[in-house]
């Protein structure tokens, strides 16, 4: 893959409108196998980005074009994870059974471990990172070169901007494809989240994997009289597995 940069550093030299931003193609090696593509927009400063996934057109079969795409938070069926540094906040929108939830939480530590290994791709030089996550063991190749320390998804802390990260199972796999300057209004009101309602990562989790009661009433309305639903343990195959109070649980 060839990479492509429009823009050059610092950040301080863009107007106040400007932001980055990278594209990275989203594989997904599960049951039912998926590409997307990713956008992330990193503000000037950094201290805020979002980043949603999209799924690929059909007719766009050539895995170095470009993607114009606009997004929309008010979308249904655009899913984003917004990062905002200064207040230690993630906010992320995500399906629970075809509902759309937003899950607020404090920002991931992630505890990378930086290698002394390293690869080159299109002349650019690229350093390995290992990081334990949720129940998930990633590999990141990412450059110093390119100060931007967010990723995909919920990547975020290294020294640099990655160019590819993958679980070590090859499920999920992330790759750049181009970084540029754009516009993006990080002050829209949708990006005010005062008067919404969120949960926390807790009870996302539990309303996920653990507590299907009230989805097991939903269903019920919409079944005969006298049916009953025979719950089964939900088999856990996302991006997250194993949160952090269920491993320190293990611990005790």
């Amino acid at each position: 893959m060839k990479y492509i940069f429009f823009f050059l550093f610092p950040f301080i030299t863009f107007s106040q409108e400007k932001v980055i931003l990278i594209s990275y193609k989203a594989v997904y090696n599960t049951e039912l196998p998926t590409t997307k593509n990713g956008f992330l927009y990193v503000s000037n400063n950094q201290k805020k980005t979002i980043y949603f996934t999209e799924k690929i057109s059909k007719n766009k079969d050539d895995e170095d074009q470009e993607v114009d795409v606009t997004v929309r938070l008010n979308s249904g069926e655009n899913q984003y994870n917004y990062f905002d540094y200064e207040k230690d906040t993630l906010f992320t929108k995500d399906d629970i059974f075809r509902e759309s939830k937003i899950i607020k939480e404090k920002i991931p530590r992630l505890k990378w471990t930086l290698l002394e290994e390293s690869k080159t791709i299109e002349d650019v030089t690229l350093n390995k990172a290992t990081c334990y996550f949720r129940g998930r063991n990633y590999i990141a190749w990412y450059s110093t070169s390119t100060a931007i320390k967010s990723g995909p998804w919920k990547f975020q802390g290294l020294p640099g901007l990655i160019y590819q990260i993958y679980d070590e199972t090859k499920r999920y796999n992330w790759f750049l494809q181009y970084v540029k300057v754009a516009n993006y209004d990080f002050n829209s009101e949708n990006l005010n989240f005062k008067n919404k309602e969120t949960i926390s990562i807790k009870e996302y989790a539990n309303l996920k994997f653990n507590n299907n009661d009230e989805l097991d009433s939903k269903i019920l309305t919409k079944l005969p009289r006298g049916a009953t639903i025979v719950n089964q343990k939900t088999f856990r195959t996302g991006f997250e597995i194993k949160f952090e109070w269920e491993e320190d649980l293990k611990e005790d």
